[in-house]
């Protein structure tokens, strides 16, 4: 196999380095991590040096991605890693993940707060609250503690609301498929249209 050569190293308006192999966009670093490696013009590329630098590049991806979607909203981890995984790889994803966490941009236990005072507002009981969160991959602890720290008058309003001008069997139908449970129903609709 022929040694593969740099050709080109542009800078980029976005402070990093864009390298070509062969005459081939490879792939975008900053520059002190391509300086490291060594990526100059006319530079043979190592095979080692090209996988290291194609996984400091796909880390970087990850982390940058990672970055943009916690910028967009809450996210937990295993939500997080999984939507990183799918453009950037699993280890990539999981490097980028702790980092975000290290850096206090993830946070499951925040999260599943946040969560579930949002969809709470929003008019979702505490059964559809913990199913988005399990499906986050959120701790069955952290889900436990944040729907405890939800205020019972609160769900009660969110019913309230969930349930607007609905009455009788609309009405219970209307809460079962927000995830209230039957006890806040009967609170606030009284026994069941069936009973």
């Amino acid at each position: 196999m022929p040694a593969r050569v740099v050709t080109a190293v542009a800078p980029r308006d976005d402070q990093r380095l864009a390298v070509e192999i062969d005459g081939e966009p490879w792939i975008v670093l900053d520059a002190v991590t391509a300086l490291r490696l060594g990526l100059e013009v006319d530079a043979v590329l190592d095979p080692a040096v090209q996988a290291e630098g194609e996984r400091l590049a796909a880390e970087e991806r990850a982390l940058r991605r990672g970055a943009r979607l916690v910028g967009r909203r809450s996210h937990a981890t295993g939500e997080l890693e999984g939507k990183i995984a799918r453009a950037d790889g699993p280890e990539a994803a999981r490097k980028a993940v702790e980092r975000l966490a290290e850096l206090g941009a993830v946070d499951d236990e925040r999260h599943a707060v946040v969560l579930a005072e949002r969809r709470l507002h929003d008019g979702w009981g505490p059964g559809k609250i913990r199913h988005d969160l399990e499906s986050a991959g959120v701790d069955a602890g952290l889900i436990d503690r944040a729907l405890g720290r939800l205020d019972p008058s609160a769900v009660e309003d969110a019913a309230r609301r969930a349930v607007a001008e609905r009455t009788g069997a609309e009405a219970w139908r209307r809460l079962a498929a927000r995830g209230f449970d039957e006890e806040t129903a009967e609170r606030l609709l009284g026994v069941p249209p069936d009973a």
